[in-house]
């Protein structure tokens, strides 16, 4: 199930202000895909995805994460279920433009671990503290929407 949330410019000097009609039709939207055990677990990630402008999808289980996979071109997953298969999860999208990461819980806060990048597997990369991946997760944003951004003609 989608939820939309208002895309957030956070280029330029609009910083945190809504996005003009005009300027949107300009930025690409971020797909991102939230694997939660319940709908309580977004709390964790929903308040930087909505920072950043993500449209956000939640899947609960393996015929809901089939159902968005279905319908929409994921740009970065978000595993939260620690019942869910990492394995099973990963080989869906392998091959596909996805950067997944997994979120371990530890006894203090959590590490999220990179599971692909762009659809290619990276299990065993670095992962990041809590911290470390609000960054992270900003420029994967920044660099999709800066890659989707029309190239202005240079000036001559």
């Amino acid at each position: 199930m989608a939820i939309p949330i208002k895309v957030r410019s956070f280029l330029g000097e609009r910083q945190g202000a809504d996005v003009a009609t005009s300027e949107m039709d300009q930025i690409r939207l971020v797909n991102v895909l939230l694997i939660v055990e319940s709908r309580y677990s977004l709390s964790v990630c929903r308040p930087l995805l909505v920072k950043v402008g993500c449209t956000c999808h939640f899947a609960e289980s393996r015929k809901e994460i089939d159902h968005i996979l279905a319908r929409t071109r994921l740009d970065i997953v978000l595993s939260l279920n620690p019942q869910g298969s990492l394995a099973e999860l990963t080989a869906l999208l392998a091959g596909s433009c996805s950067s997944m990461f997994y979120r371990l819980p530890v006894e203090e806060g959590c590490w999220w671990l990179p599971v692909l990048r762009k659809g290619e597997r990276c299990l065993g990369a670095p992962a990041f503290r809590s911290n470390e991946f609000t960054r992270a997760i900003a420029e994967i944003v920044r660099s999709i929407t800066v890659d989707a951004a029309p190239r202005r003609p240079a000036a001559t």
